[in-house]
């Protein structure tokens, strides 16, 4: 199973309740519940606006580094999204996504991680070096309370990195999922 960003925190939850449908797991650029949640103002500025104008400026700012490489990477990265399918979104979607990583991030008392041990099953852990979105320490923190983990992180990139670097990605998870 593979879960990005927030699709790790339902990768997580769902290897928990049903431990037996999963044989391993890759979650990239996500965190924890009750991980690192360090989100500068101008990050909840850039995923609460609404100017359609801004878009692909924070989705650049969001998923790829301010380098020249980076966002050459995220710019090529967009082209094949975009040349993929046609989506569509909308605010409603937008709101109700960021309610649920709110609550996700949400400090619990005297967190211990200790339900991470619960998951055996190997896990492979990827991120950017620096995201923004999914603060890069909350990888450390599932490669070091997760029993059978690895962690993978990629340089001059960010919440983007599987999107940056694709034929890596996808060699690297090949590797894993062949072990």
């Amino acid at each position: 199973m593979l879960g990005f960003s927030i699709g790790g925190f339902v990768a997580q939850e769902l290897v928990l309740q049903h431990p037996n449908l999963i044989r391993r797991i890759v979650l990239a650029g996500t965190a924890p519940q009750s991980g690192v949640n360090k989100f500068r103002q101008d990050v909840n500025e850039a995923m609460a606006s609404e100017d359609a104008n801004g878009a692909f400026e924070r989705f650049m700012f969001l998923f790829y580094n301010p380098t020249e490489t980076s966002r050459a990477a995220g710019s090529a990265s967009l082209k094949r999204i975009i040349a993929q399918k046609k989506f569509e979104s909308s605010l409603q979607v937008r709101d109700a996504q960021l309610k649920a990583i709110e609550q996700w991030a949400d400090r619990l008392p005297n967190q211990s991680y200790e339900w991470l041990h619960k998951i055996k099953q190997p896990v492979l852990v990827t991120n950017g070096v620096e995201d923004i979105m999914v603060p890069t320490e909350n990888s450390y923190i599932l490669a070091q309370q997760l029993p059978n983990a690895q962690l993978i992180i990629y340089p001059d990139s960010g919440h983007g990195h599987l999107f940056q670097f694709p034929e890596l990605f996808t060699a690297h998870v090949k590797l894993f999922l062949d072990a």
